[in-house]
C-alpha cells in the first residue's frame, strides 16, 4: 500500500483583506467579501522568491519525517502559475540539493494537479519504481494575475501557497498512523470545457475568457457527482468522513456545495475563507490541515479523507484515503 508519511503546507506570509482587493481590482466595494465570500486573501510578501518558499515547505515535510533528500526517489511537482524554465520540479531538485539520480517529473491540471500527482506517485511505488516520492505542489498567482492584466472578478479570487507530501509502500502490518491511498478515478466532461480559458495574446498579454456563473454551477455539480463516485467506488459514506478535502473556487460556492452533499459546512477545510483559491495547492493545503488535525487522534475517530477536484476542461478527479489503522 501507499501512504503518507509526511506533510507540509504554507501561504503567503501578506494577508490581503477583502476591501484592499477591490480596491486594486477597482470592484465595487463588496464584491469580493459578499459575493464570493472572500475575508482576504494570502500573498508572497515583495521580497519572498517563489522557489524558496516551495522548498522551505519540503525542507518541513522532510524533517517532520526524519528524512534526507538524499532518500527521495522522485520528486513529482505541480503549479498553475510557474510558468519559466528550467520547471519548478527541477528548480526545486537544485535548490534542495536532490542527488542526480533522483527523478523529476512536473504534472498539471491546473486546481486537479494534486490528486494527478498522488495518483502518479502510486502508480510508480506500487510497480516497485521507487521507495520515496516527494510531491510539492506551489501557486504564486499574486505574481501572474495582477490588477490590469485580468478582471478583478477573477484575479481578485487568488491567493498564494504550497505544500509537499512524502509518500512510500508500505506493508500491511505498518501499525504507525498514517494515511493510505485509496483508488483514484479521472474524468473529462467537454459541456463547460470553454467556460474558462487562459492563455497568452499576440502581445503577450492574458488572455482570459470567464463565465463565472456556467462554471460556477458546473464546478458545483460535477463536485457533487464526484463525491457520490467516491461513495459508490470505496463502499464509504461521506457521512462517515472525516473531512472532505476539495477544490474551492471561492467560499460561497463551498458552502453551497456543503449543503447540496448535506454535509456540515466545518468538514471541508476553510482555505479559501482567508487565502483565496489557491489554484493546486487549495487541495494541498486542505490536506494538509485535515492531516495534522486528525493524525494525533485515536483510530476509531480517524475516519476516511475523501478528496475531489474540477479543473480546466472541465477535468475532474475523486479520491479516497484510509487510516492504516481504519478496519
Amino acid at each position: 500500500m501507499t501512504i503518507i508519511s509526511s506533510w507540509a503546507h504554507a501561504v503567503g506570509s501578506r494577508m490581503v483583506r477583502a476591501a484592499e482587493v477591490e480596491h486594486e481590482f477597482h470592484l465595487p466595494a463588496g464584491k469580493i467579501r459578499k459575493g464570493a465570500g472572500l475575508e482576504a486573501v494570502a500573498r508572497l510578501g515583495k521580497n519572498e522568491e517563489e522557489v524558496a518558499f516551495c522548498a522551505a515547505v519540503c525542507d518541513f515535510a522532510l524533517a517532520r519525517a526524519g528524512c534526507a533528500i538524499g532518500d527521495v526517489d522522485w520528486l513529482i511537482a505541480t503549479s498553475e502559475t510557474f510558468h519559466r524554465f528550467p520547471s519548478l520540479g527541477a528548480s526545486l531538485h537544485a535548490r534542495l540539493l536532490a542527488r542526480e539520480s533522483c527523478g523529476v517529473l512536473d504534472v498539471g491540471g491546473a486546481c486537479l494537479g494534486l490528486l494527478n500527482a498522488l495518483a502518479t506517485a502510486q502508480a510508480m511505488l506500487r510497480a516497485g519504481r521507487a521507495r520515496q516520492i516527494l510531491i510539492v505542489t506551489g501557486d504564486c498567482h499574486s505574481r501572474v494575475l495582477t490588477p490590469g492584466q485580468v478582471k478583478g472578478e477573477f484575479g481578485g479570487l487568488f491567493g498564494d501557497g504550497a505544500s509537499a507530501f512524502l509518500l512510500r509502500a508500505a506493508e500491511s502490518t505498518d501499525a504507525d498512523p498514517h494515511y493510505r491511498l485509496g483508488e483514484f478515478h479521472f474524468g473529462c466532461s467537454n459541456i463547460y470545457g470553454s467556460a474558462i480559458r487562459i492563455g497568452l495574446s499576440p502581445k503577450q498579454e492574458i488572455a482570459l475568457t470567464f463565465e463565472g456563473e456556467a462554471l460556477a454551477r458546473a464546478v458545483v455539480e460535477q463536485m457533487e457527482r464526484v463525491i457520490e463516485d467516491v461513495e459508490l467506488r470505496s463502499g464509504r459514506k461521506r457521512a462517515d468522513a472525516c473531512a472532505l478535502v476539495t477544490h474551492q473556487p471561492n467560499p460561497r460556492l463551498v458552502a453551497l456545495l456543503a449543503r447540496q452533499l448535506k454535509i456540515p459546512a466545518s468538514k471541508i477545510p476553510p482555505v479559501a475563507r482567508t487565502c483565496g483559491n489557491l489554484g493546486s495547492s487549495t487541495c494541498g493545503v486542505g490536506l494538509s490541515m485535515v492531516l495534522s488535525d486528525h493524525s494525533t487522534k485515536p483510530a476509531s475517530q480517524q475516519g476516511p479523507i475523501f478528496l475531489a477536484a474540477v479543473g480546466p476542461g472541465l477535468l475532474w478527479c475523486g479520491g479516497i484515503l484510509e487510516s492504516v489503522a481504519a478496519p
